[in-house]
């Protein structure tokens, strides 16, 4: 199965070991590793006393940890994935929960389940979508902690690309804010959320992964036949 010469864009920025250069390294293709977001953390003095802590992505994290908040000593963690439970690893921390799938909806009901009637803190981005949140009782106390805005860049420049894999609504906007939808390219959105947006651009036919992680991204690649 060879790639033509085609060209893959995901907005963000690929790591060596990424399944896209190891499984795909012997292909005839170009991956475009680019995020169209800038992140900027905003500072915090005082973190609220909680059960739990709960990230939804590993900027949540990255920008939580590195301004050393005052965590309790029994605090339990929850984690929107898997690859968000490994990057939780980096700071010696394990997830007590993590999400399955990419329903946010079905994840948020799942760790309600778990919650019951404890408190929770969500360091989030200032323009979250709170999915989590909305799905939670109303006997939960939760938390919101803002630890970093997301800017849309306008310095970009993406080549025509035959697959577009976007990560976030905000790369979805800050993409078709200067390119208009094609028909012939491919969609992949991680999350629901993320395909929701697209919908709103009134891109169709977007396929989503069964997983968060880039290993997922590849298998939706193979298992469609895209390429």
């Amino acid at each position: 199965m060879k790639l033509t010469g085609k060209k893959i864009f995901i907005s963000r920025k690929l790591l060596p070991d990424s399944p896209f250069n190891i499984l795909l390294k012997d292909q005839n293709y170009e991956v475009i590793d680019q995020s169209l977001i800038q992140i900027t953390q905003i500072r915090f003095s005082y973190t609220p006393q909680t059960n739990w802590i709960f990230f939804t992505s590993k900027n949540s994290i990255d920008c939580f940890f590195a301004q050393n908040p005052d965590i309790p000593k029994q605090v339990k963690y929850g984690v929107i994935s898997n690859a968000s439970a490994k990057h939780l690893l980096k700071y010696t921390v394990t997830a007590d929960f993590i999400g399955a799938g990419v329903d946010l909806i079905k994840i948020a009901k799942d760790f309600r389940e778990i919650l019951q009637n404890e408190s929770v803190l969500f360091p989030q981005a200032i323009d979250s979508y709170q999915t989590i949140q909305k799905q939670l009782a109303f006997t939960n106390t939760c938390y919101n902690l803002y630890v970093y805005k997301t800017s849309i860049r306008t310095d970009i420049e993406i080549p025509y690309s035959d697959i577009l894999i976007f990560t976030s609504p905000s790369n979805v906007i800050a993409y078709y804010n200067k390119y208009k939808v094609d028909p012939r390219q491919s969609v992949i959105a991680i999350g629901s959320t993320t395909k929701y947006k697209l919908n709103e651009y009134k891109v169709s036919n977007v396929l989503t992964p069964d997983s968060f992680d880039e290993r997922g991204l590849v298998k939706v690649l193979v298992e469609n036949q895209i390429f």
